[in-house]
C-alpha cells in the first residue's frame, strides 16, 4: 500500500510537470506586475513519521507523516519602489501575496492551508499590512539559520494586522549613520484547546553603521504576549482563572503592552492571583549582530538572548541563547563549477533558564524559567500544534512515544544544539543545501532526561534548473533521524516547480 501511495503522488507530480512544460514552452507572462508560482511534490518516510528537517521552519505546511502528496499556488504583487517611466521614486504603493496548500495523506484525507494571504500598503518605508505572512523575528541569517528563537517560520503564520517600516530606514539626522527596523501589531490566536486568544507582538531594532559602510553594528529586542482567552478546561482550575476566563477586557491593554501590573490589580478586577506577577504569557528575545565585508565576503555574526520574565529580561540566564555565524560569498556565476555561496555555524543553549527552581532563596527573582511552557495557555508558546520559536524546543507528540516524558507540552525546554548549514551549486543549474544538527535533551527545569537524549538530524536538498524549460526547476529533497529524541526515520521530498 505505501509503495502504491507513493507512485501515486509521483504521477501526479509527472502530470504536473508536463503541464508546467506546455506552459513554460508557449512564455507566458502576468500582467501588472504579479508574480506566480505552482509546485507539486511528493513526501516519502519510513516509517511514516517525516524526518526533522523536511518538516522544520517550512511554516507549517509539511505533513508529520508520510506518504503525503502536495500542490501549492502562490500569487503576490510585490512593492514597486521606483517608477521607471517618470524615472523618479514611488512613494506610495500596494501589494497582496495568497498561497494555498492542498495536503493529502493517510490521516488527514484532503486538508487546505493558508501560511499566506494578506494586502499591505506602504507610504515610503512605512507600511501597514493584514493577514497571514511568511516571516521570522530577529536578527540573523534567515535563508540557512536553523531558526530564530522567539519567532522561526516553524509555524504557521498568525492572521495580524501591524504597521511598522518596511526594512532598516537610516535617519538623516544621523547623517544615515543611525536607521531603525520597528512594528508593532496585533494578531488572533485562536486554538482548538482555548479561544479567544489575542497575541501582541513589538520589536524595534537599531543599526549603527551607514548603508555603505563596510562594517555595521544591530542590536534591539522583540516581545511577544499571548493574553485574553476562555475555556472550559480552565473551569476546572480556579487557581488559574476565574471561571474560565483569562482578562480579556481592553482596558488592560497597557498592562499586555508594558509588561507591568500594579499591586493588587487582580483582586480589583476580579481575577485569580496567577495574574498578579504578569497578565499573559510574555516571551522574546535581545538581539544582538555585528556585519563586516571580508574581502568579497560578507561575515554576519549574531546572538539571541531569551527572555520570558525579569530575570532573564535581566541576563539572569546568560548564558542561554543563540549563536551564530555567517559567510555569504559571491553570487554563482552561469560559467562558474562548483562553489560555495552560504556557510552558516550555530549554537543554541537553554539549559540555564535562571536556575533550576522557580524559588530561589535570597533573591528577588525567580528561576526556572521554563522557556514556552505555560500554565494558564496549556500549549504555550505553540500554533495549531507547532512550535512558533526556535523548532529545537519540541513538542512531546513529536517525540519517541515509547519513552517517558512530562506531561507538560514542551518536555524537554532545555538544550544544547549545534548546527552547520551549507548552500552552493554548480552555476545557476543547480543549488545544493546541507543542513546537520546535533541536540542534547535535558528535559524541563525540575524534570531531567535521565540519560540525557542525544539526536542528530540532517538533510540534502538540490534543486535542478531546467536549462530549455523557462523558469521550471526540479526538486529533491532527503531527511535522516537517528537519536534517543525521535522515532529513527528516512524520507524524502520529489516535486516540480514552475514561477511566473
Amino acid at each position: 500500500m505505501l509503495r502504491f501511495k507513493a507512485i501515486f503522488y509521483i504521477a501526479i507530480c509527472l502530470l504536473t510537470f508536463q503541464c508546467l512544460r506546455v506552459n513554460a514552452q508557449n512564455g507566458n507572462a502576468l500582467p501588472l506586475g504579479l508574480k506566480a508560482g505552482l509546485e507539486a511534490g511528493a513526501y516519502i518516510s519510513s516509517p511514516e513519521k517525516t524526518p526533522f528537517w523536511l518538516r522544520t521552519n517550512q511554516f507549517g505546511i509539511v505533513p508529520n507523516t508520510g506518504p503525503a502528496g502536495q500542490i501549492q499556488g502562490t500569487i503576490r504583487k510585490d512593492y514597486v519602489f521606483f517608477d521607471s517611466l517618470s524615472n523618479r521614486p514611488q512613494k506610495t504603493d500596494w501589494g497582496f501575496a495568497v498561497n494555498p496548500v492542498l495536503n493529502y495523506n493517510e490521516q488527514n484525507q484532503f486538508k487546505v492551508l493558508l501560511p499566506e494571504a494578506h494586502v499591505k500598503a506602504r507610504f515610503k518605508m512605512l507600511e501597514i499590512y493584514v493577514g497571514r505572512r511568511r516571516e521570522v523575528m530577529g536578527l540573523g541569517d534567515t535563508t540557512l539559520s536553523s531558526g530564530f528563537y522567539a519567532g522561526s517560520g516553524n509555524a504557521l503564520p498568525i492572521p495580524k494586522v501591524q504597521i511598522g517600516t518596511i526594512t532598516f530606514v537610516p535617519l538623516k539626522f544621523t547623517r544615515n549613520f543611525l536607521a531603525v527596523h520597528a512594528g508593532f501589531s496585533h494578531g488572533w490566536f485562536d486554538t482548538d484547546y482555548i479561544k479567544g486568544v489575542r497575541l501582541h507582538q513589538k520589536f524595534m531594532y537599531l543599526r549603527l553603521g551607514k548603508p555603505t559602510s563596510k562594517s555595521k553594528f544591530y542590536f534591539g529586542l522583540n516581545h511577544n504576549v499571548l493574553w485574553a482567552g476562555h475555556s472550559e478546561e480552565l473551569k476546572k482550575h480556579p487557581e488559574l482563572a476565574v471561571n474560565g476566563e483569562l482578562p480579556s477586557s481592553w482596558k488592560f491593554y497597557p498592562n499586555v503592552v508594558l509588561a507591568y501590573t500594579s499591586k493588587n490589580w487582580f483582586t480589583k478586577n476580579g481575577y485569580g492571583s496567577f495574574d498578579s506577577y504578569r497578565l499573559g504569557n510574555h516571551l522574546g528575545s535581545y538581539d544582538f549582530a555585528f556585519e563586516t565585508k571580508v574581502g568579497d565576503k560578507q561575515l554576519f555574526v549574531y546572538h539571541q538572548h531569551p527572555f520570558e520574565d525579569v530575570s532573564s529580561m535581566l541576563f539572569k540566564n546568560v548564558p542561554d541563547g543563540l549563536y551564530g555565524i555567517n559567510l555569504k560569498m559571491n553570487a554563482l556565476q552561469n560559467s562558474a563549477g562548483f562553489a560555495l555561496s552560504r556557510v552558516t555555524l550555530e549554537f543554541l543553549s537553554t539549559k540555564d533558564q535562571s536556575g533550576s527552581t522557580f524559588y530561589i532563596p535570597g533573591s528577588t527573582y525567580q528561576g526556572a524559567d521554563n522557556y514556552f511552557n505555560h500554565s494558564q495557555y496549556s500549549k504555550g508558546w505553540s500554533y495549531f500544534d507547532r512550535t512558533v520559536g526556535t523548532p529545537f524546543i519540541v513538542p512531546g507528540k513529536d517525540m519517541d512515544q515509547s519513552k517517558k516524558t512530562s506531561s507538560r507540552y514542551f518536555p524537554s525546554n532545555r538544550v544544547n544544539v549545534w548546527y552547520a548549514g551549507v548552500q552552493g551549486g554548480w552555476g545557476n543549474m543547480l543549488a545544493l543545501t546541507l543542513k546537520v544538527s546535533y541536540s542534547q535533551n535535558f528535559g524541563m527545569p525540575g524534570e531531567n532526561f535521565k540519560p540525557v537524549r542525544g539526536q542528530l538530524s540532517t538533510y540534502l536538498a538540490g534543486e535542478y534548473a531546467f536549462p530549455h524549460l523557462k523558469k521550471t526547476s526540479l526538486t529533491a529533497k532527503f531527511g535522516l533521524d537517528n537519536g534517543s529524541l525521535f522515532v529513527d526515520s528516512a524520507g524524502g521530498y520529489f516535486g516540480i516547480k514552475r514561477t511566473w
